[in-house]
């Protein structure tokens, strides 16, 4: 998730999420009074996850969802070359260099934080995962949402949606901008971007619920009862002009390969990780240490590791992570070296990408690169530096704390 270019309207934009975010706070990490399904109880929406993933992936004609061939079929042409295009990049440039740095062997589960809509390079960097979270402020929306609403509306949010998965391969990364333009959109950004991330590298959907976080940290999900409880509370709060998709904060994806026996899964958390609001629940903190070590990744997260307002999160990932790739957004050098980590760099790094980013530890992050061996990389990874150089971080658990 990318932040726009300054502090100020960065704390904007959280403001305005934030107050859609707390008309649904009880309902999303809060467990329903009837919740508490089993995963092998839970409700599945996979019919309805499969027919939005046909529609914008173009794999099958979309007969379930009512738009024209026509609009299908131009929308199709104008995606189509740009996804070809991104995968042929990605095989020539970046694949390499991270199939050589990223551990092949570790079947642990991958957490990105401040990662909402971008499974794209989450699958890209973690090819072999069999799980991934994602966790962002921005709440995933109801997948049902695309076979309620009139042709035309539809037809209108395909088009919306192409826009912005053309921006999204575009620069590998979402940004909030895209992500918040389709807050109101049939087509959800986190299920349209997700569901077109596992089709592009080649997984087919096999399942889609919803869930809530528990007190403990585990996962409650959602029943029939459940989902039926939530729209309704949707739909009332839709009539008194509010966002009906904060009442589908959190989404579990289930896929795998053709001819693959194993499934995987994808989640998407909504959640504010600021130390205020972990401070007052911490079950999104309690359900990630359960991992106890994890592959871990983020990019074009505004710097907010460097903040001690995100300590919690911040201490959370270096307690649990045994590998981490990042750009310049990850853990400072100083403070990954005091949890045990070595850091290796890659590319140019000449000062943060936000200028309003704290300088003396942008200044420990010039340092770092000036003394290491310059090490070529041919592509970006999250924000670029302020001169517009790519860069990447390589940061590797060595020894236990001190």
């Amino acid at each position: 998730m990318v932040a726009p270019k300054c502090v100020t309207a960065m704390n904007l934009r959280r403001l305005i999420l934030m107050c859609g975010f707390a008309l649904g706070v009880a309902c999303m990490l809060c467990p329903n009074p009837t919740a508490g399904a089993t995963a092998s109880d839970a409700y599945d929406l996979g019919a309805d996850a499969l027919a939005v993933s046909r529609l914008i992936n173009c794999t099958k004609e979309p007969a379930a969802l009512a738009v024209s061939k026509g609009v299908h079929a131009g929308y199709c042409a104008r995606l189509s070359g740009v996804s070809a295009r991104f995968l042929k990049r990605f095989s020539q440039r970046e694949k390499p260099l991270l199939t050589q740095v990223v551990p092949q062997d570790l079947d642990l589960p991958v957490v990105y934080p401040f990662g909402g809509g971008d499974l794209l390079t989450a699958l890209g960097t973690y090819p072999n995962a069999k799980e991934i979270t994602t966790l962002s402020l921005e709440v995933s929306g109801d997948v049902r949402a695309a076979s309620r609403v009139k042709p035309e509306a539809l037809e209108a949010a395909l088009i919306q949606a192409g826009d912005n998965l053309r921006r999204l391969v575009a620069v590998e990364h979402s940004k909030t901008t895209n992500l918040s333009s389709m807050s109101h959109s049939p087509l959800p950004a986190e299920i349209v971007f997700s569901l077109y991330a596992i089709s592009l590298w080649g997984f087919e959907t096999t399942g889609f619920r919803y869930f809530d976080i528990a007190p403990d940290g585990s996962l409650d999900y959602w029943n029939k009862s459940d989902l039926d409880k939530r729209e309704a509370e949707a739909n009332a709060a839709a009539a008194r002009g509010h966002l009906r998709s904060t009442f589908f904060p959190n989404i579990e994806v289930q896929f795998k390969r053709p001819g693959e026996t194993t499934t995987r899964v994808f989640r998407h958390i909504a959640a504010d990780l600021s130390d205020e609001r972990l401070k007052k629940d911490s079950r999104v903190l309690l359900h990630l240490r359960a991992k106890q070590k994890v592959l871990a990744m983020t990019k074009a997260a505004s710097y907010l590791l460097w903040w001690g307002t995100f300590s919690m999160i911040r201490q959370c990932l270096a307690d649990t992570a045994v590998f981490m790739i990042s750009d310049s957004t990850g853990f400072a050098p100083g403070y990954a070296k005091a949890q045990g980590f070595s850091q290796t760099t890659y590319g140019q790094f000449h000062g943060s990408f936000l200028h309003e980013a704290n300088e003396y530890i942008a200044q420990s992050f010039i340092e770092m690169w000036r003394t290491q061996p310059q090490r070529p990389l041919p592509f970006r990874y999250g924000y670029p530096d302020r001169d517009g150089h790519g860069h990447m971080l390589v940061t590797k658990r060595e020894t236990t704390k001190p």
